[in-house]
């Protein structure tokens, strides 16, 4: 989230080879892929399988994989996290995009709803989407695996972006050549989306500081059209693609204790004593994973004897 933490994604289409220990919950299983589809995908460690229910909190925050998704892995993939749902139907999402092109001669602290939402419809109007990260948990814990969904259709050479950010993402990792090349096409993302139940009314969505992340998300969803003009219409919007359990954890993180705790998400998490369970910071994918670690731990500790549902629609900023 760069232009909501201070820092650039990082894209890594090679990652080590999991450890195949950590949980009972995975196994590995050798992959065959056919000649013609090798070139759909960066070249990927042993696929892991999913071959049971839920597993503990415990057992997951102990070690988790956050999992790189292209074209030619990508019906796999989604359709292994539908399959997930029923057991981990909170749905946590972060996205990377290529900085601002727009700002405000208002501070930040002094924007009203109205003016924030303006901000952030003109820059999600012109930019595009680099990632999707998606982390999922349920009654029983934390999912082990996030998904880190690659999206294809920026080029720096012609598309609108901040030059400062997309630099420092060149200079963190991020090749924006292979998400040329490998992404997944947006419009496959939305019809991945719609046809595997993610636009089921019964989960729950969670983003830190997330108007940008269901601002873009929404934005892919409509075929890439503007948002609508006023905050009322996205809150409608937002509702519509998501359903009515929609949170912040931001804003949760603010109705903690008695002062709330406040910063961005490495700080709430330092403050909470939740660590990183994979990745680094600024990509997508262990991104969402560490936000759904945060909303866990803060359920467990502050939300005991209230449901955080009664906080849904509250999106920072926005709201």
């Amino acid at each position: 989230m760069p232009s909501r933490g201070g820092g650039p994604a990082v894209i890594h289409p090679n990652q080590p080879p999991p450890d195949p220990t950590f949980s009972s919950f995975v196994h590995i299983v050798p992959q065959y892929h056919h000649p013609t589809m090798m070139q759909q995908y960066p070249p990927q460690p042993a696929s892991l399988v999913f071959t049971a229910g839920p597993t503990s909190n415990a057992a997951a925050a102990a070690k988790a994989e956050v999992r790189d998704v292209w074209a030619g892995n990508f019906e796999d993939e989604i359709s292994t996290m539908a399959s997930l749902l029923p057991y981990y139907p909170c749905v946590c999402v972060d996205t990377e995009f290529p900085g601002a092109v727009h700002d405000s001669g208002t501070p930040r602290y002094l924007r009203g709803p109205r003016e924030s939402y303006a901000l952030v419809k003109k820059n999600v109007d012109d930019l595009k989407l680099l990632q999707v990260g998606i982390a999922l948990s349920g009654p029983d814990g934390r999912c082990p695996v996030a998904w880190q969904f690659n999206i294809r259709g920026f080029d720096p050479a012609r598309d609108p972006h901040a030059p400062a950010s997309v630099a420092m993402l060149r200079s963190q990792g991020m090749d924006f050549a292979t998400l040329r090349e490998f992404g997944v096409r947006p419009d496959d993302f939305a019809a991945g989306f719609y046809r595997y139940g993610l636009g089921c009314r019964g989960l729950t969505w969670a983003a830190f500081s997330g108007a940008y992340d269901f601002a873009y998300l929404a934005k892919v969803l409509t075929a890439g059209g503007p948002l609508p003009d006023t905050l009322d219409g996205f809150h409608a919007l937002v509702q519509g693609l998501f359903g009515p359990n929609v949170l912040d954890v931001k804003h949760l993180a603010r109705c903690c204790g008695h002062g709330g705790i406040r910063g961005g998400l490495e700080q709430v998490a330092a403050a909470l004593g939740v660590e990183r369970a994979a990745g680094r910071a600024h990509c997508a994918g262990s991104d969402s994973l560490l936000t759904i670690d945060v909303l866990l731990a803060m359920e467990e500790r502050f939300f005991r004897n209230s449901n955080v549902l009664a906080h849904a629609g509250t999106i920072v900023d926005l709201a």
